[in-house]
């Protein structure tokens, strides 16, 4: 009978490792003080984000503080694909971002503005009107820019105007190699431009959410023709300072659409009997955009299918 004691003590020690091994529990999600406001209506990946103020609730505040899911919120809306950086995971399902276990918020459509300092985005700058349409797949060095329409945000007021950031672009996505000009650097993260990687002087682009081309302010590139078909170069080989690696390129008309494009072809030809770049007049080449200037407008583009397709 004298094991009954210790059998009991035994038992009521098991059962308190028991209680003490079981993990405390989540803390509760907290709803933040102030809303945050999205400016215009946006998407990240699978996620509609119309336009209007959000509540923003983090799911452990001892682990991520309203400010901080602020941040991650804007830095999601300028993710250029949707795929965000690592921890990070979105369940559009339920507007949740996640970063491990007890790491995130979610996000839910206000009726009302609340509070303030929730942030907002754009951040800084301002959202241009109408959209800037890529009517074919395009390249910019390896940041691929699949045909369709694009909003164009500038990072900041007054430092460059809508205007100018489009014509940037289309001078961009007429760059024959992708090594932009005058310190301008791409994030293909973001798809911001900026110069000199300043965060005040620049634009970011983003897939166009129910795109509104009357609006105003928009630009189509390219404004000229896209011959059909492609031209190939046998082997490596350049025409004055433009390099033509051997494969096949993509002939696309100025404006002008002169000359058509089965002369543009004939042309090129040509100019490639020539290495030297002592084109016929009144001929010229531009190599940083792989251009082919003739004088009233006349004209061609080249640029390799492996930067656009």
């Amino acid at each position: 009978m004298r094991l009954l004691p210790a059998l009991l003590a035994t038992a009521v020690l098991t059962a308190v490792a028991a209680v003490s091994a079981v993990p405390a529990s989540a803390a509760a999600p907290v709803a933040c003080p102030a809303t945050f406001t999205v400016l215009h209506d946006d998407r990240i990946g699978a996620l509609s984000v119309p336009a209007g103020p959000y509540t923003l609730t983090v799911l452990d505040a001892s682990r991520l503080s309203c400010a901080e899911a602020a941040d991650r919120f804007r830095q999601s809306l300028e993710d250029w694909d949707g795929n965000l950086p690592a921890p990070w995971r979105l369940d559009a399902a339920t507007a949740t971002f996640t970063a491990g276990p007890g790491v995130g918020f979610r996000i839910a459509k206000a009726a009302t503005h609340s509070g303030g300092g929730g942030g907002q985005y754009p951040a800084t700058g301002a959202h241009c009107p109408g959209v800037f349409s890529v009517l074919h797949n395009d390249r910019i060095g390896t940041f691929r820019i699949p045909k369709g329409d694009y909003t164009v945000t500038l990072l900041s007021i007054g430092r460059l105007s809508c205007a100018k950031a489009s014509d940037r672009l289309a001078a961009f996505l007429q760059d024959f190699d992708g090594r932009l000009p005058g310190r301008w650097q791409l994030d293909a993260e973001t798809a911001t431009f900026s110069r000199g990687g300043s965060p005040n002087y620049g634009f970011r682009i983003k897939p166009a959410v129910n795109p509104q081309p009357g609006a105003g302010g928009g630009t189509v590139f390219p404004a000229g023709r896209r011959c059909p078909g492609t031209f190939r170069v046998l082997h490596d080989d350049h025409i004055g300072a433009l390099e033509l690696p051997a494969g096949r390129y993509r002939v696309t008309l100025r404006p002008s659409k002169r000359p058509k494009c089965a002369r543009a072809s004939r042309l090129l030809t040509r100019f490639l009997e020539d290495p030297s770049g002592s084109l016929p007049q009144p001929w010229r080449v531009r190599a940083s955009t792989g251009t082919f200037l003739g004088g009233n407008g006349a004209g061609f583009r080249v640029k390799p299918v492996g930067a656009i397709a």
